[in-house]
């Protein structure tokens, strides 16, 4: 993502705050989950949090759009019939 701005923690995990202060974090690639595996396959991947240290908001954003995480299993994960 374009706005990405600093690294994080151990893991060396960019992130970036928003214009309303929110703190967006990279999802970690070598995790064991099916968010990381998208990252794995080229998505960008990040998880919003109310600021620094703050709590998880619920919204995720991948390529630059937000999602709820149920919306993006539904547009990312969601099995072809």
């Amino acid at each position: 993502m374009s706005t990405w701005t600093d690294i994080t923690g151990h893991g060396q995990l960019r992130s970036f705050v928003d214009n309303e202060g929110n703190f967006w974090l990279e999802q970690n690639a070598s995790k064991q989950t099916k968010w990381a595996n998208l990252t794995r396959k080229g998505h960008e991947v990040a998880w919003e949090f109310a600021g620094r240290g703050g709590s998880y908001t619920g919204r995720m954003m991948i390529e630059g759009e937000i999602y709820t995480p149920s919306e993006a299993t539904k547009k990312f994960l969601a099995q072809s019939d």
